[in-house]
């Protein structure tokens, strides 16, 4: 195992729309990212995961995208994004229109169809990477992961609906089966808007929750993940107040050791 201790935070399901508040009445969806950047900033970490539905929808506004970018351009590590089901890589995807690579050459934005590979060789880190062209049933996030093929640390990012069996009537659907096929060290998971995690043979994977409370949760969160060489991973639930005074980490949990 070459790797060298990193630590990311790891977000999705922010869902900014065109409800903008100045300074002081900020929307949830607003201080939802404002919170998470922040914390980001404070914990001072490697990377920045956004796994899918930054935006509420394709037909966001000027004045949305100028906020999304501000706040992007605020982080000094490096961005990784994936679109979700809300904000779709379709013809009419908002992003035809908002490059947020425009925020700083810190943001790497996988739009693939099929998915794309970073590498991060300070950290001897790769990212793997697959957001939502079109969220239907035939959707299968995790198909086509390509295998590993380094001693390094090893990031799946998707967008979907983790299932233990059976709900075929679902769009886009994660499996356990696939999650173990992976081979991933960690997989960050966007849609659904409540912390949870799971672990399947050598891969855990983590819903992160919404930081914006607005989304059928009370809840501010987002996980701050460590990669410690001859550790593992340990995933930390990170929740967030809606005034932004300092989050506090909860739930301390230390997994596997992943192997060469």
């Amino acid at each position: 195992m070459t790797a060298t201790y990193c630590h990311l935070l790891h977000t999705s399901d922010i869902h900014l729309d065109d409800k903008l508040g100045g300074p002081g009445e900020e929307s949830y969806a607003q201080l939802g990212l404002m919170g998470v950047v922040d914390k980001a900033l404070a914990l001072d970490v490697d990377l920045f995961l956004l796994a899918g539905d930054l935006f509420d929808h394709n037909r966001v506004k000027a004045p949305c995208l100028r906020f999304a970018t501000e706040q992007l351009a605020r982080l000094r590590c490096p961005v990784v994004m994936i679109t979700g089901n809300h904000d779709c890589m379709t013809d009419y995807s908002v992003y035809q229109r908002f490059d947020p690579r425009d925020a700083g050459d810190h943001i790497y934005f996988i739009n693939e169809e099929q998915g794309g590979v970073l590498s991060f060789p300070e950290w001897d880190l790769k990212i793997w990477g697959r957001g939502i062209v079109d969220h239907h049933p035939e959707n299968k996030p995790l198909e086509g992961v390509p295998g590993k093929d380094h001693n390094g640390w090893y990031i799946g990012m998707v967008h979907g609906y983790y299932v233990e069996r059976g709900a075929g009537m679902y769009s886009s659907l994660i499996t356990p089966d696939e999650i173990e096929a992976s081979q991933l060290d960690y997989l960050a998971m966007g849609h659904v808007h409540v912390f949870s995690e799971v672990r399947h043979g050598r891969t855990q994977a983590v819903y992160p929750g919404s930081p914006n409370v607005n989304q059928g949760t009370r809840e501010m969160t987002a996980a701050h993940v460590e990669f410690k060489p001859g550790e593992g991973v340990q995933v930390n639930r990170v929740e967030l107040d809606t005034g932004m005074p300092e989050a506090r980490e909860t739930e301390r949990h230390v997994h596997f050791t992943p192997g060469a």
